[in-house]
C-alpha cells in the first residue's frame, strides 16, 4: 500500500511542477463537462422553436352554397385559423405550383393543398357516395431526419381539428333545430301521449343501436376477410357460366325458331297445294269436262282429302310443339293456341266437305252435279282461305313476336350480367380502399351507439319521472327534457372520448430526460481523453525496482481516478446548478456519477495498460457501440436485433438507468440493482488489468516499440 501511495504522491508532485501541466489537467477535467452541457442544452426543448419550421398552405376550395347553411368556405376557415397559430411556421403561397416547388427546393418542409371540392364534400359526404373531404400533403424528407415527424404531427393535429370543428358545427345546427321545435311538441303532447312517444322513440333508437352493432360486426368481418378477391373471382366465373347458359338458351331458341319456321313452311306449302288443287277443280268443273274427266275429278278430290289429312297432322304437330314450350303459358301464346284450334276445325271441315263431295259425286246426273260440285269446292276453298289467313296473319305474327321478345329478354339478361361482372370487379377495388376507413368508421359508429345508449337512458329516466309525477308536473318535465344544451351536446359529439391523464415520474423537459445519456457519455469520453494524453505506465525509479505489478497498476491508476472524479463532479454540478436539470435526488445523482466514473475509469485504464494503443481503440469502439445501442435516446425495444441482444454486455445502460432513477423518481430498489449490475464491470476491469494483462505485457511493449520506431506514432 505504501508503494501505491508513493506513486500517487509523485504523480501529484509531477503535475504541480509545471503551470502548463496544471492548465492541461484543469482543461482535461472541464472538457468532458462542456461536451455534456452543450448537448443537454441543445436538446433542452427541441419543440419550442417549431414555429421556424415552414409548412405551406394553399386553399383552392371553391366553397359551397346551400339553403340550410348558406355560403361556406371551409378551406378558407382552415387558413384563417392557421394564420393565428404560431406553433408551426404556416406560410400561404399564391398557387399550388409555388408550394410544391418550395417543398422540392427546401424552402418549405411540407405543403398542404386544400382541393376545390373540400367544402362540397364536407357537406355532402353522406349523400354523395361517401366521398371524404380531403387535402393533399407534400413533404420533403431529404432536408432533415426529424422534421418529417414534426410536420406529420402538425398535419395530423390539423386533420383532427378540422374533423372536430365540422362535427361540432353540424351537430349544434341539428340540435338547435330540434330545440326550436320543442315548444310546439310539448304543447301538442299530454303526459300520456308524451310517454307513448318517448317509448316509440326509445324503440326506434334501440333498433338503430342494433343496426349500428350489426354494421360494426359486418365491418369487422369485412376487414378480417382477406379472400375478397377470391370471392369476386369466383363471382366472375359464375357470371361467365351464366353468360354461357344464356348463349346456349339463345342458341336453343334459334334452333326452336328454325324448327318452327320449317313447320310453318311445310304447312304453308300444304295449304298452297290444297288451294291449287281446288283451283284446278274449279277450272275444270265445267259440265263438258266433268263428263270426260270424271275419273280425274274423283282422283283430285281424293288428293285434296289426303292433303287435308296431312295438313291436320301437321297442325296437330305444331300444336303439340307449341304446348311443350314454357312460353305456351303466356297470354299471347294462349290466344295463338286458340286460333290454332279454330284452324284445325276448319281443316276438319275441308276433310268432311271433300269426303261428302266424293261420296255424292254421280256422273249420271252431270247437269245437277256441276252446280253442287262448284258449291262444295267454294266451301272448301273458303275454309282453306280461312285457315291460310288465320295461320299467316295471326299465328305466325304472334309466334314471331313471342320468339323475338324471349330472345330480347335473354340478351338484356346477358347485358345485365356483364354489367354486374364489371361492378363486382370494381367492388374489389372499392373494398380495398374501404378497409382503410373501417377503423375510423367503427370508432364513429361506436361513439354514435354510445350516444344513443345515453339518450335511451335519459328517455327511460324521463318516463319513470313522468309516471311518478302529477299531471301539473308533467308539462314542466316534458319541456325540461326537450330543452337540451345544444352546445354541450355538440361538443360531446365532436369529442366523445376524453382522456384522463396520469403521469408517473414526470420529467420537466426533454433536456432533463437526455441528461443521463449525455452525462454518462461525457464521463466515458473524459476518461478516454485522459488515457490518450497521459501515460498509464509508471516510469523507472529506484524505489520501484522491487514494486510488484499490482502496485504499479493501482499506483498510477489513482491519479486517473482522481481526475475522473473531478470530471464527474464538474459534470454533475453543471447539470444541477448551471443547466438546472430536474433531479429529485441530487445527492444520489452525484453518487451514481461517482460510481460510474470509478467503473469507467478503471475499465478504460485496464484496457489501455493491458493492450496499449489497441486498448485505447477498444475503448473508442465500445463507446461508439453504446452510443447507438444503450437505450439512451431510442428505446432498446425499437433498436435492431443485434443491439437488443448485445446491450446487456455494456456498462452504459445500467449507469443511465441509475441516473434516471435520481432524476424522475425511484421505484423500490431499482437504483441499487442498477448500481450492482454496473459494479460487475469493475470486477471485469480488475481481471483484465491484473490477470489477463500479464501474458500480453511483452507483446504490448513490442508493439509500442515498433510504433515508436516509425516516428509517426
Amino acid at each position: 500500500m505504501k508503494t501505491i501511495l508513493t506513486i500517487f504522491k509523485n504523480d501529484l508532485i509531477g503535475i504541480r511542477k509545471s503551470i502548463l501541466t496544471i492548465v492541461l489537467a484543469i482543461g482535461l477535467c472541464i472538457l468532458p463537462a462542456l461536451y455534456a452541457w452543450f448537448n443537454i442544452f441543445a436538446n433542452w426543448d427541441p419543440y419550442a422553436n417549431t414555429g421556424n419550421i415552414n409548412i405551406a398552405v394553399v386553399n383552392l376550395d371553391e366553397g359551397y352554397t346551400d339553403d340550410s347553411v348558406g355560403t361556406v368556405n371551409m378551406g378558407q376557415s382552415v387558413v384563417d385559423k392557421l394564420k393565428s397559430q404560431t406553433s408551426i411556421g404556416w406560410v400561404f403561397p399564391d398557387s399550388e405550383a409555388t408550394a410544391i416547388d418550395g417543398v422540392k427546393s427546401g424552402d418549405y418542409y411540407a405543403a398542404i393543398v386544400i382541393g376545390s371540392d373540400f367544402s362540397y364534400n364536407m357537406f355532402n359526404a353522406l349523400t354523395d357516395n361517401f366521398v371524404n373531404p380531403s387535402f393533399t400533403y407534400y413533404e420533403n424528407e431529404k432536408k432533415n431526419a426529424v422534421a418529417p415527424k414534426i410536420t406529420d404531427t402538425a398535419v395530423s393535429t390539423l386533420k383532427t381539428s378540422i374533423n372536430e370543428t365540422y362535427i361540432k358545427a353540424v351537430s349544434q345546427e341539428l340540435i338547435s333545430d330540434i330545440d326550436a321545435s320543442d315548444g310546439d311538441l310539448a304543447a301538442a303532447l299530454s303526459g300520456n301521449d308524451f310517454v307513448s312517444s318517448l317509448q316509440t322513440v326509445d324503440a326506434n333508437l334501440a333498433s338503430y343501436q342494433k343496426t349500428i352493432g350489426s354494421i360494426i360486426e359486418a365491418n369487422k368481418k369485412l376487414k378480417s376477410n382477406d379472400k375478397l378477391k377470391d370471392v369476386t373471382d369466383k363471382s366472375g366465373k359464375l357470371i361467365s357460366q351464366a353468360n354461357a347458359a344464356i348463349d346456349s338458351s339463345i342458341s336453343d331458341l334459334d334452333s326452336t325458331g328454325s324448327t318452327y319456321y320449317q313447320i310453318k313452311s311445310t304447312l304453308q306449302a300444304s295449304m298452297d297445294d290444297i288451294a291449287g288443287n281446288i283451283s284446278d277443280l274449279e277450272n275444270s268443273a265445267k259440265l263438258a269436262q266433268i263428263k270426260s274427266d270424271a275419273d280425274d275429278i274423283s282422283e283430285d278430290l281424293e288428293n285434296i282429302k289426303s292433303d287435308a289429312d296431312d295438313l291436320k297432322k301437321k297442325l296437330d304437330a305444331v300444336d303439340s310443339f307449341i304446348r311443350s314450350l314454357e312460353i305456351s303459358k303466356t297470354d299471347a301464346m294462349s290466344s295463338a293456341l286458340d286460333r290454332l284450334d279454330k284452324l284445325k276445325v276448319e281443316v276438319d271441315k275441308i276433310q268432311t266437305l271433300t269426303q261428302d263431295t266424293i261420296d255424292k259425286f254421280d256422273t249420271s246426273a252431270l247437269d245437277d252435279a256441276e252446280t253442287a260440285l262448284n258449291s262444295k269446292l267454294s266451301e272448301i276453298a273458303q275454309s282453306i282461305g280461312t285457315v291460310d289467313d288465320t295461320f299467316t296473319n295471326q299465328i305466325i305474327p304472334d309466334m314471331d313476336s313471342i320468339m323475338l321478345n324471349i330472345k330480347n329478354a335473354l340478351l338484356n339478361a346477358q347485358n345485365l350480367l356483364n354489367t354486374l361482372n364489371d361492378t363486382i370487379s370494381a367492388t374489389s377495388t372499392v373494398f380495398d380502399n374501404y378497409k382503410g376507413t373501417i377503423d375510423s368508421m367503427n370508432t364513429s359508429l361506436s361513439d354514435l351507439s354510445d350516444l344513443i345508449g345515453d339518450i335511451r337512458g335519459k328517455i327511460a329516466n324521463a318516463i319513470e319521472q313522468i309516471n311518478k309525477a302529477s299531471d301539473s308536473e308533467v308539462t314542466d318535465m316534458i319541456v325540461s327534457f326537450l330543452n337540451g344544451d345544444s352546445e354541450a351536446l355538440a361538443s360531446f359529439l365532436s369529442k366523445p372520448v376524453t382522456v384522463e391523464e396520469h403521469y408517473y415520474y414526470k420529467i420537466a423537459n426533454y433536456g432533463s430526460s437526455m441528461a443521463p445519456f449525455y452525462s454518462v457519455l461525457a464521463i466515458w469520453v473524459g476518461m478516454t481523453i485522459l488515457v490518450s494524453l497521459m501515460k498509464v505506465h509508471v516510469g523507472e525509479a529506484d524505489y520501484l525496482k522491487e514494486a510488484r505489478p499490482h502496485q504499479l497498476f493501482f499506483g498510477r491508476y489513482l491519479i486517473f481516478f482522481l481526475l475522473s472524479q473531478i470530471q464527474v463532479l464538474i459534470i454533475v454540478l453543471g447539470d444541477l446548478y448551471i443547466l438546472k436539470i430536474q433531479s429529485l435526488h441530487p445527492f444520489a445523482f452525484w453518487a451514481v456519477g461517482a460510481i460510474t466514473g470509478l467503473t469507467f475509469s478503471i475499465l478504460i485504464y485496464s484496457l489501455t495498460i493491458s493492450f496499449g494503443d489497441i486498448g485505447k481503440a477498444l475503448a473508442v469502439v465500445i463507446m461508439v457501440l453504446q452510443i447507438a445501442g444503450s437505450g439512451g435516446t431510442y428505446p432498446i425495444e425499437a433498436l435492431p436485433g443485434f443491439f437488443r441482444q448485445a446491450y446487456i454486455f455494456f456498462p452504459f445502460p445500467y449507469a443511465i438507468n441509475a441516473m434516471r432513477e435520481c432524476i424522475g423518481g425511484m421505484y423500490h430498489g431499482d437504483l441499487f440493482i442498477y448500481l450492482a449490475e454496473l459494479s460487475i464491470f469493475i470486477a471485469v476491469a480488475l481481471v483484465i488489468g491484473l490477470i489477463i494483462r500479464k501474458p500480453f505485457i511483452r507483446i504490448t511493449h513490442f508493439i509500442e516499440k515498433r510504433m515508436e520506431d516509425t516516428d509517426m506514432m
